[in-house]
């Protein structure tokens, strides 16, 4: 399997293989991987010598694959801060010179005076180690465009041989140089999952001068040393994944709230249903720590109103005691009773009102 095939293979498995995780942080680290091509400007460099008049030449350089690997952390919702190692391979495709020169043109000759040169054979990889600054325009939305800078160095492997098919001639280039380098960036996310992104980026780089040493054959050309920058565009396709904890769930806003326990006519025995209504009440007031729980009896309006109130005692201490039972501070539980005297239900005298055989439990923050 070669190395594109490998790289490529990398990155589709990863996202085959990607976890479904919740929501990215606000803040926190990510990992990034990063593939696809690259096309360098031609490299325009001159020689040391002749110093009075230097050579200038022109490498074509072919487009090849490009890789990176990023480590992030999101400062806020729309910054982030990464550092980025990468890889740009690249074969020289000609050399081309000055045609007014009366020497060497192809690093060899273009006159009769010397022999030609067979196709020069060479490459210049990339690599580079980049912090770069990322501002995301829209970080709640699915399609996410995204801006960035970043500085670092970049050293280039410079290899060449050219040489004449007499033999008598040929130049030779094996040497690197680490040198300034810039980039800015662009592109699209997509939010595969709550945690996983899809990054498409178009990356811009340019390095200061560098040099490179060279080897000659014959006294008529030395140049010696070459020198000059690199400028890339580049294209990648690449997997995002946020590490570390889940985004906070918001804060639960308690509230003032009220619960109501009904009875069944003339008893103040809690019932289940009445029971489940006692423990989502004090569920609620232990979550929130309420400050002040206020539980009153009530009753309907059949039978006399002193009997009614002695029932309705008995249901606000009930329901009062089943609080206090399950965790409900005491010293925040005020209890009181109303007999017949407040009815939820408007009625005559002696009716038998469900709605109005109960106990409120009021419960405040």
């Amino acid at each position: 399997m070669n190395k594109k095939a490998l790289m490529l293979g990398s990155v589709l498995a990863a996202l085959a293989f990607a976890p479904q995780a919740m929501a990215e942080p606000d803040q926190g680290w990510y990992g990034a991987f990063d593939l696809g091509y690259h096309w360098p400007d031609d490299v325009d460099m001159t020689t040391s010598e002749p110093a009075a008049n230097p050579y200038e030449f022109d490498f074509e350089m072919e487009a090849d694959i490009a890789g990176f690997a990023r480590l992030g952390y999101r400062l806020t919702p729309n910054w982030r801060l990464e550092l980025e190692a990468g890889g740009r391979a690249g074969d020289i495709e000609g050399v081309t010179g000055d045609p007014s020169r009366p020497l060497p043109n192809n690093l060899c000759s273009i006159s009769s005076v010397l022999p030609a040169c067979e196709a020069p054979e060479g490459s210049i990889q990339a690599y580079t180690l980049m912090g770069n600054l990322i501002w995301d325009v829209m970080p709640d939305s699915t399609l996410n465009p995204f801006v960035g800078f970043g500085v670092g160095v970049a050293k280039l492997d410079f290899q060449l041989a050219a040489r004449a098919n007499t033999n008598n001639m040929s130049i030779g280039i094996d040497d690197q140089d680490t040198v300034f380098a810039y980039q800015w960036l662009a592109g699209l996310s997509w939010e595969a999952t709550d945690r996983l992104n899809v990054d498409v980026t178009y990356r811009y780089l340019n390095t200061s001068d560098a040099d490179f040493n060279s080897t000659a054959t014959s006294g008529l050309f030395e140049p010696e040393v070459f020198q000059g920058d690199y400028v890339d565009h580049s294209l990648t396709f690449g997997l995002r994944y946020a590490f570390g904890q889940e985004a906070a769930p918001p804060p639960v806003q308690y509230e003032a709230r009220e619960f109501i326990v009904y009875f069944p006519f003339d008893q103040y025995i809690l019932t289940p249903e009445a029971q489940t209504v006692v423990s989502e009440a004090a569920q609620y007031a232990n979550a929130g720590g309420a400050s002040r729980i206020v539980v009153i009896g009530h009753t309907d309006s059949s039978g006399s109103p002193a009997y009614n109130v002695r029932l309705s005692e008995r249901r606000a201490k009930a329901v009062a005691d089943a609080l206090v039972g399950q965790g409900v501070n005491a010293g925040a539980l005020s209890v009181d009773w109303k007999g017949e005297a407040e009815l939820a239900v408007a009625t005559g005298d002696g009716v038998k009102e469900p709605l109005n055989r109960r106990s409120t439990i009021s419960i405040n923050f």
